[in-house]
């Protein structure tokens, strides 16, 4: 790979050598055009790696102590992070991040360069971010999915040790490759939650307090108003909002003949979607919790799956999850709302498979689709992140062309966008025990290389995850068997 500085000096030649304009680019083949995107992209990378250099000393010649005779008020700027905005002309959230992970890098290069020109000292501990530190240093991620994987995981304490969050940054830098910055820095508070569930149960209670609804009118006559809720009530609402509007943003294609007037009407209306909720909204508050919920939602009432595995729920060890955010949820509030509402069991065999019920209808039930929710976690393309409610349940062998069975293993929850690529450029899915792969087409790969789909689960990744605390020795798959849960 070569030095920083060699790849630096290589990437920009490199991309000196595309052209002068953009006309330079009009006559190029397709393959030649997205060779050039990922060079530039390797370009930005280096420079990146750079740029943090540069900010983590500017930020060691401006600490506060420093007070005015700091480099960046000496130049005028209040901050070192404020600097860097202007100066490279990122944006005010770049800026910190730039700065924060040259912090990084600053502080594991001090630390490894004291031990190995000085092995006789006492030296201080290896930062426990020295892995991310590297991984930018190497190229292999970038300055804002860095910054994601150390602001998720938090700083270490007495019940999350440095080791811990050390062994969690590189499993994250493994996902790196396929999750965007703000897709990792979901994953690394997934990751730490998974390290201590004290602190589920006491974000959970201080994020309750913080929940307010304000209203008041506005001098034209108008009411006006600001929420704040939880993420398992604000899961709720969201859950309210998707019904109304669904149909209107992208939904599934495929639904039953029943709900076909329902959406089509919603599809239809003249309002816009933002008139259509806030209507719908204000019905809801007129009717109250005694509605008959055909009235607004037709067969579907709203509801919030939280996720969490029989083994959890028993020993009222781990926690849960919300299925279409993620976010962890306490045992204890768990089985409060399972003693208000109970819960809908979810058997899987040994491949981490939901138990099949035939082929006797070509669209998979609603006990099917729920399946698939907890297994797959939304749509199964890589880098995607719509939720389970936006996904379509792709048959991995065709209905009517290859006679394919409406079976839970047979079936992955794709996205409107992404079912209709796959079926319309040549992509395939293939399964082999619970594992599935992607198949690009030949025009874009000619020898067809795979790419394994990873759940989005949280419920699967945990006990993935568990069980590889247990068994260290053995390989860990997205669709690896995982408990009955609900």
């Amino acid at each position: 790979m070569g030095t920083p500085a060699a790849t630096l000096l290589r990437t920009a030649d490199t991309v000196a050598r595309l052209g002068d304009s953009p006309a330079a680019f009009a006559p190029l083949p397709k393959q030649d055009l997205v060779n050039a995107l990922h060079a530039i992209a390797d370009l930005r990378q280096s420079c990146d790696t750079f740029s943090a250099w540069i900010a983590g000393e500017l930020n060691r010649r401006s600490v506060p102590d420093l007070g005015s005779a700091g480099l960046a008020q000496q130049e005028g700027y209040r901050t070192p992070q404020a600097m860097v905005e202007a100066m490279t002309g990122t944006t005010k959230g770049g800026a910190v991040s730039i700065v924060e992970v040259g912090k990084m890098l600053a502080e594991t290069d001090a630390v490894e360069t004291l031990k190995r020109e000085h092995p006789e000292l006492p030296a201080p501990p290896t930062p426990w971010h020295a892995p991310i530190a590297h991984a930018v240093t190497d190229g292999r991620v970038s300055i804002a999915q860095a910054d994601a994987i150390r602001a998720g995981l938090g700083l270490p304490t007495d019940s999350v040790p440095p080791a811990s969050l050390s062994e969690a940054a590189r499993e994250l830098l493994e996902d790196a490759v396929t999750l965007t910055a703000g897709q990792l820095h979901r994953r690394a508070r997934q990751l730490r939650d998974d390290l201590n569930d004290t602190e589920v149960a006491d974000r959970e209670k201080a994020q309750l307090e913080q929940q307010h609804l304000k209203a008041w009118k506005r001098p034209d006559g108008m009411v006006e108003g600001r929420f704040l809720y939880a993420p398992e009530p604000g899961a709720f609402l969201l859950s309210v909002l998707d019904e109304l509007t669904n149909p209107r943003r992208g939904g599934p294609r495929f639904v039953k003949e029943e709900d076909r007037a329902r959406i089509d009407a919603i599809v239809n209306d003249p309002r816009s979607t933002e008139r259509l909720a806030a209507d719908g909204f204000l019905e809801l508050l007129r009717i109250g919790a005694d509605a008959d919920p055909g009235r607004v939602f037709g067969s579907r009432r709203p509801a919030v799956r939280v996720i969490v595995t029989k083994e959890s729920l028993e020993s009222g060890g781990g926690h849960g999850s919300i299925q279409d955010t993620g976010e962890a949820v306490s045992i204890g509030a768990i089985r409060r709302e399972v003693c208000t509402t109970g819960t809908v069991a979810v058997v899987l065999d040994d491949d981490g498979q939901c138990v099949n019920v035939g082929r006797e209808q070509r669209l998979f039930t609603t006990r099917q689709r729920i399946g698939l929710a907890v297994r797959d976690g939304g749509c199964m393309w890589p880098g995607c992140d719509r939720p389970p409610l936006w996904c379509e349940a792709h048959h991995i062998n065709q209905w009517q062309r290859e006679h394919g069975q409406t079976d839970i293993a047979d079936g992955v929850l794709l996205c409107k966008h992404h079912h209709l690529l796959l079926h319309n450029h040549g992509w395939d899915i293939t399964r082999t025990g619970g594992h599935y792969t992607l198949l690009p087409p030949r025009s874009i790969s000619p020898t067809r290389e795979g790419r394994h789909l990873a759940t989005k689960s949280r419920a699967v990744q945990d006990w993935n995850a568990r069980r590889h605390r247990l068994r260290p020795q053995d390989p860990v798959h997205s669709h690896d068997p995982a408990p009955p849960g609900g």
